[in-house]
């Protein structure tokens, strides 16, 4: 740009020394006088002042030139000596790896005001005893030992909810004096987005766990935020249905659905945003908004109950959950092989999904993490990527699966080939696996 605005202004400059502006020309406009080529408009000359005029002609090429250059090197020391306004000013860039291991020792920083005592009382008014002062449990709720990240405050109050209407209740208290709040479900996620930076009220949801109901022919449930979907699917069992997401053991389905999280059965049944079917969320105000019906097919419209699911609390506080069931397979298998490199392992993941199979589960494990189980777990498994699949229909569609996959796994360097279909040893397999894959993965 600096060197097409003094390229401009010196010709127009040499215009006006060759040659005199017509009469009546005096205000016709920049363009008329040069092309967009930059290029200089013919003017007539005799030959004496031809070579004069070309002698001028490179001076006013080479100037700008030179301008430009000097402007451009000035703009790039100024950038280099400058510290950009979207770094932190007390972290040294040169010591700190972003991803590396000192960034997990990053402080989420904020500002804390004293919560007022007007408030203390109305919270007290609403939860009764369901409320605490406690510093060692609001250091529990403001210290989660899960996240990568901690805060310089922890909440002021911690108030443990039994119903919505509480809940209403509590943000819009929160909201007349413009106090933080921060909603909490089973804290294992690792974003540290339970965090209170700036101190405030948090809401621990964990106390609001009923299944409200249960629509076996429409195979989804009504549930509160604070039940874990591991309780979930006990209670689900008997009936012959599952919620089929498995992030982590003491996840809540509050919490699952304000992280969108997933998990190992992701790769067949999605993740959470493919498995809620509508919700009911406490707004900033206190207003209770329900973004969808049970219906299946509805009118068209915005789709809130998306825009919530991910929110991790900053759009609403979540108070129920209708989810989407699964029947519980007839038969399954599972399935285990060790690869020697990451992207041989990768092959063949891509390789069974073109297939045509339609996997379960699917969990990869490079070589730190397996050692990380055989440490934790006292086990012996090859410190290799490994790759861990679930198969499931009839029996023998299972088996013929797992074949399908021994094949491929022989085509692409695979090794130790092991399936499962005792009940009790794929529980454990993917109790040490899965789990450790996942919360490495951060899921």
């Amino acid at each position: 740009m600096g060197f097409s605005f003094w390229l401009a202004r010196l010709r127009l400059l040499s215009c006006s020394k060759k040659s005199a502006v017509p009469n009546g020309s005096r205000h016709s406009s920049y363009l008329d006088k040069f092309q967009f080529s930059g290029s200089q408009k013919s003017v007539p000359s005799t030959t004496a002042e031809k070579p004069k005029t070309q002698f001028f002609s490179w001076s006013s090429s080479l100037l700008p030139l030179a301008l430009a250059v000097s402007a451009g090197s000035l703009a790039f020391q100024s950038q280099n000596t400058q510290p950009s306004l979207c770094e932190p000013t007390n972290i040294d860039s040169r010591k700190v790896s972003i991803g590396g291991k000192a960034s997990t020792e990053f402080v989420v920083k904020g500002i804390h005001k004293d919560v007022p005592q007007e408030l203390v009382d109305e919270l007290m008014a609403i939860c009764q005893d369901n409320l605490t002062l406690d510093y060692d449990e609001r250091f529990y709720h403001g210290k989660p030992q899960n996240s990568f990240h901690e805060a310089v405050n922890i909440p002021d109050v911690v108030v443990f909810p039994r119903s919505e209407e509480e809940v209403s209740q509590i943000v819009m208290s929160c909201d007349k004096y413009k106090v933080p709040i921060v909603p909490y479900g089973g804290a294992t996620s690792i974003e540290g987005h339970t965090l209170s930076p700036n101190g405030g009220v948090c809401i621990d949801m964990t106390l609001m766990k009923r299944v409200k109901a249960l629509h076996i022919e429409d195979m989804d449930v009504i549930v509160e935020p604070g039940i874990g979907w591991m309780e979930l699917n006990e209670y689900l069992e008997p009936y012959g249905l599952f919620f089929p997401l498995d992030p982590g053991p003491g996840a809540t389905i509050g919490g699952m659905c304000a992280t969108r999280c997933s998990g190992s059965l992701a790769v067949r049944y999605g993740t959470m945003r493919d498995n809620v079917i509508s919700l009911k969320v406490v707004l900033a105000n206190g207003d209770i908004v329900k973004t969808a019906s049970r219906a299946r097919k509805s009118a068209a419209g915005y789709d809130l109950t998306r825009l919530m699911i991910g929110s991790e609390g900053t759009l609403g506080v979540i108070t129920e959950v209708t989810l989407r069931l699964q029947k519980i397979p007839e038969h399954s298998v599972v399935a285990m092989c060790n690869f020697p490199t990451i992207k041989d392992a990768a092959d063949v993941a891509i390789a069974t999904m073109l297939s045509g199979i339609q996997v379960s589960r699917v969990e990869l494990l490079d070589e730190v993490q397996v050692r990380a189980v055989n440490i934790a777990n006292g086990k012996n498994l090859p410190e290799v990527p490994t790759l861990m699949f679930e198969f499931i229909g009839t029996e023998a569609y299972s088996r013929e699966q797992t074949q399908i996959v021994q094949r491929i796994v022989s085509e692409h360097n695979g090794s130790d080939f092991v399936f499962a279909e005792d009940p009790q040893v794929k529980k454990e397999l993917w109790k040490e696996g899965s789990a450790m894959g996942m919360l490495c993965n951060g899921t």
